[in-house]
């Protein structure tokens, strides 16, 4: 784990943008005067839904935004876990209650999406136990508020002093409920409470620094009975049903999967294989022994600015005058202890002024030799015909960042802060590929080459997740699998199964359902399909599942409360 706070990440993304920001101002927005559209008593659950996330996880509101809102830490101890399964149930009981299939169709689609939501926060706190072996189902939540904060409002420091000051309780709930801790638990927490004490540092919070030194201490001397903790077979296939809205059983996700691989290696095999980058010319050589930390995110700003202007030739997605740029900045620590230094990004909030999203790439520290930064320098000026290419594309636009800042232009907030997994990554994997189509990317043989293998990647994510967290792999064996090689090095990819159960496949689902909607949609409108028009739409719909996006681009039903959703006609 790297020393540097999470703030002072946060403070070395100075670089501009080729589109202005909107300066960011103190947030007025709240739970209460949030402008959800739909009639009133709809509206109130609602409200009180997005509160009981809250609840569950403050760091949701906190991306969204909704910052006030957010200073509060998780409370998953017993008498907390009852009360807020209650309310749950009385939310979920007065959505029932509704005359809601009376209703317009965006408001029944609201309707079904808040049930889901809630469904599955009541689900986690019920039926699931990671709160008895999992530090990170506290930490992880502070953490994310933390970046939240720093990155959106850094005029309002007092949100962070506000937030650290409840930490020192929360940690004495944890030590008296978390009480099992695994050991891939332990190296996840342990790293995520000390990028939390590097904020609570800077921030001059000593007594907070004192208890999370004591806490990690702790957990240091902890001896773990077990490896890893997983949610089981039939938690599994819950999530994905109600959480993800998915029409598979996970075995017959696997086969869809493992169908595509299929595929995959035969287009592959079709194409040149990916061959050693051309030499370093001597103009390389020389910004590679001159570069410094600032040159270094404005390589990865230069990829970012290079495919909003490819994405604007290529004439198939609209970028809305709305969205904002893409800035890139080193990871935050609390991110890199659990999905490794880059890789990510945070999108710009939902609610409040601020239309700047986040590049996280890795640590300029981490180029430790003249090497290492050579090799950066040469593999960003050839992004186009190597990995960064799908990659770029997929982080920022015309991938999470303008599908993520279309949304938040949506007038209707459920739209935009409660975020479908699914629909969110599947199109940052769709878009890999349409991008590379329209020229994106070039004409060279091996750009089409890496898309491949970046969706193969993906590929393989389904069945490590669906075998580690249905309990028939362990993650040696989801490591061998992946790499192809039975040493292979238990990496955050893999961690990620753990940590985040059924995240790992909803880009392939994502992307399979969004080229079965889009072939639905051509043959319905014919010779009326446009591209654009239909890239323009869905991204329109905010971020909703792709079943309720069905239900308003092809006039479907919208599932009914707690129905699971059923195959697509194009599906198998």
């Amino acid at each position: 784990m790297r020393s540097t706070s999470i703030l002072l990440a946060l403070a070395a993304c100075t670089h501009a943008a080729v589109t202005p920001a909107v300066p960011a101002e103190p947030t007025t927005v709240g739970l209460r005067t949030l402008p959800i559209p739909g009639p009133d008593d709809f509206v109130a659950i609602a409200r009180d839904v997005l509160d009981a996330i809250g609840e569950v996880d403050p760091s949701v509101l906190a991306g969204a935004g909704l910052v006030d809102d957010a200073v509060r830490v998780p409370h998953l101890d017993e008498p907390h876990r009852a009360a807020s399964i209650e309310r749950l149930d009385r939310d979920l009981a007065a959505l029932r209650a509704l005359p809601w299939r009376d209703w317009d169709v965006h408001t029944q689609v609201d309707v079904r999406w808040v049930y889901a939501v809630a469904e599955t926060t009541r689900h986690t706190l019920a039926e699931e136990d990671a709160h008895t072996h999992r530090p990170a189902q506290w930490l992880e939540p502070v953490s994310n508020t933390l970046i939240a904060f720093a990155s959106d409002v850094p005029e309002r420091p007092e949100l962070q002093d506000r937030l650290l000051v409840l930490v020192p309780a929360m940690l004495d709930e944890m030590r008296a409920v978390c009480v099992s801790p695994t050991a891939r638990d332990l190296a996840i927490a342990i790293p995520t409470a000390r990028a939390i004490e590097a904020t609570a540092e800077l921030r001059g919070a000593t007594e907070v620094v004192e208890a999370l030194r004591s806490y990690v201490a702790e957990l240091e001397a902890t001896t773990p009975d077990r490896d890893f903790a997983v949610v089981g077979p039939d938690a599994y296939a819950w999530r994905l049903r109600h959480q993800l809205m998915l029409p598979w059983t996970p075995e017959e996700l696997v086969a869809r999967a493992d169908a595509a691989q299929a595929e995959v290696e035969a287009a592959l095999a079709d194409l040149p294989p990916r061959t050693r980058p051309p030499p370093a010319t001597d103009e390389q050589r020389a910004e590679a022994e001159a570069l410094d930390r600032d040159g270094f995110l404005a390589l990865y700003q230069g990829m970012a600015e290079a495919n909003r202007e490819a994405t604007l030739a290529g004439g198939w997605v609209s970028i809305p005058d709305g969205v904002g740029p893409i800035r890139v900045r080193e990871t935050p620590d609390a991110i890199v202890a659990i999905s490794g230094d880059g890789g990510s990004m945070n999108p710009p909030p939902a609610v409040g002024a601020s239309n700047v999203g986040w590049w996280n790439v890795e640590h300029f520290a981490s180029l430790q030799t003249p090497e290492d930064r050579l090799a950066t320098v040469t593999a960003v000026h050839d992004f186009r015909r190597n990995g960064l290419g799908p990659y770029a594309a997929h982080e920022g636009i015309p991938g999470h960042h303008l599908q993520l800042s279309v949304a938040r232009l949506n007038p209707d907030p459920l739209r935009s802060i409660l975020q479908d997994m699914v629909t969110c990554e599947g199109w940052g994997l769709y878009v890999e590929e349409v991008f590379w189509a329209h020229g994106g990317l070039g004409d060279d043989p091996l750009a089409h080459t890496n898309v491949l293998h970046a969706n193969r990647g993906r590929i393989l994510r389904v069945k490590t997740d669906v075998m580690v967290e249905t309990g028939q792999w362990t993650l040696e064996q989801a490591a061998a699998f992946r790499r192809g090689t039975p040493d292979a090095e238990v990496d955050e990819e893999v961690l990620r199964a753990v940590n985040w159960p059924t995240q790992l496949v909803t880009y392939f689902a994502g992307k399979t359902l969004l080229r079965d909607l889009r072939a639905e949609v051509e043959a319905k409108r014919g010779d009326a399909f446009d591209e654009r028009a239909f890239h323009d739409e869905l991204l329109a719909a905010g971020t909703i599942p792709i079943a309720l996006i069905r239900a308003e681009m092809l006039g479907e039903p919208v599932p009914d409360l707690g129905e699971v959703v059923t195959a697509s006609p194009a599906g198998p």
